[in-house]
C-alpha cells in the first residue's frame, strides 16, 4: 500500500515536472516574442518587396484563387526563399540579443543571408525524415522534431553545411527530444489558430479592390509570417539549453 502510494506520487511529480518544462520554455519563447515583437517586425519588412510579389501574382494571375496559386512555381518560391529569410534574420536576432551582439538590421541581413540556401537543404532532408516518421504511427516523427529541427540554429550559428548541422543535432539534442518536440507540437497549435484567424480575415475582403486586398493580404502575411518566428525563437532556446553553460540573459 505505502509502496503503491509512493510510485503514484513519484508518477504525478514527473508528470508535474513535464508540464513545468513545457510551460516554462513556452513562456520563456512567448516573453521574449512579445518583448521583441516591434523589433523583429522591423527586420522583416525587407521581406515586403517578395510577400508583395506573391500576392500580386495570386490576384492578378489566378484571380485570388488560393489552390491555382499553390501550383504557381515563383509563388512558391517567393513564399519558401520569405519564410527560410525571416527564419535566419530572426535566430541570429535572437541569438545576438542573448550573446550581446551587433542587432542592427543590417548587420544581421549581411549574416543571415549566406545560410539561407544550407537551411532550404536543411528544411527538405529534415522534412523528409519527419514525414516518414509521422509514417511510422506518429511518436517517431513528433521525436524526430525535437532532434532535427534545432539544426536551423546550428546552420546559421556555426555556419555548417545541411548535412554536419542534421549530424550535430542528432549527436546533441536526443537527450531532450520528446520536451523540445512537446513545446514545438504546444506552439504550432497556438500558431494554426493565429494563422487561421488571419485566413478569415483575409477572405472578408474578397469583394474589396485589387488595390485594397494586395495591401491587406501582404500585411496579414507579414504578421503571419512574424507571429510564425516564435518557432525560431524556441529553437534558439532549445540550442542555448543544450550548451554547457546556457545563457539566461534576455528571456526573462
Amino acid at each position: 500500500m505505502v509502496l503503491s502510494r509512493y510510485r503514484a506520487c513519484q508518477t504525478q511529480n514527473s508528470e508535474r515536472d513535464i508540464y513545468r518544462m513545457v510551460f516554462q520554455r513556452l513562456r520563456e519563447t512567448l516573453y521574449f516574442f512579445w518583448h521583441h515583437l516591434t523589433h523583429l517586425l522591423v527586420r522583416l519588412l525587407p521581406l515586403l518587396p517578395l510577400l508583395l510579389f506573391a500576392n500580386y501574382r495570386l490576384l492578378t494571375v489566378h484571380g485570388g484563387d488560393e489552390q491555382a496559386a499553390m501550383k504557381d512555381i515563383l509563388v512558391l518560391a517567393a513564399e519558401f526563399v520569405a519564410g527560410l529569410a525571416a527564419m535566419a534574420v530572426t535566430i541570429r536576432y535572437a541569438l545576438a540579443v542573448v550573446q550581446k551582439g551587433d542587432t542592427g538590421t543590417g548587420a544581421l541581413w549581411r549574416e543571415a543571408l549566406p545560410s539561407v540556401f544550407t537551411l532550404a537543404a536543411v528544411q527538405i532532408l529534415a522534412g523528409v525524415l519527419i514525414v516518414l516518421g509521422l509514417l511510422m504511427f506518429i511518436l517517431p516523427g513528433i521525436w524526430l522534431m525535437g532532434v532535427l529541427l534545432p539544426a536551423y540554429v546550428i546552420v546559421v550559428q556555426e555556419e555548417t553545411g545541411a548535412i554536419a548541422a542534421l549530424q550535430a543535432a542528432w549527436a546533441r539534442f536526443r537527450p531532450q527530444a520528446w520536451n523540445a518536440a512537446a513545446n514545438l507540437c504546444a506552439l504550432m497549435l497556438g500558431l494554426i489558430l493565429v494563422l487561421s484567424g488571419l485566413d478569415a480575415l483575409g477572405k472578408l475582403l474578397a469583394a474589396a479592390p485589387v488595390p485594397a486586398r494586395l495591401a491587406a493580404f501582404t500585411g496579414l502575411e507579414l504578421i503571419g509570417l512574424l507571429f510564425s518566428q516564435t518557432v525560431a525563437i524556441l529553437l534558439v532556446r532549445c540550442y542555448e539549453l543544450a550548451q554547457q553553460e546556457p545563457r539566461k540573459a534576455g528571456w526573462n
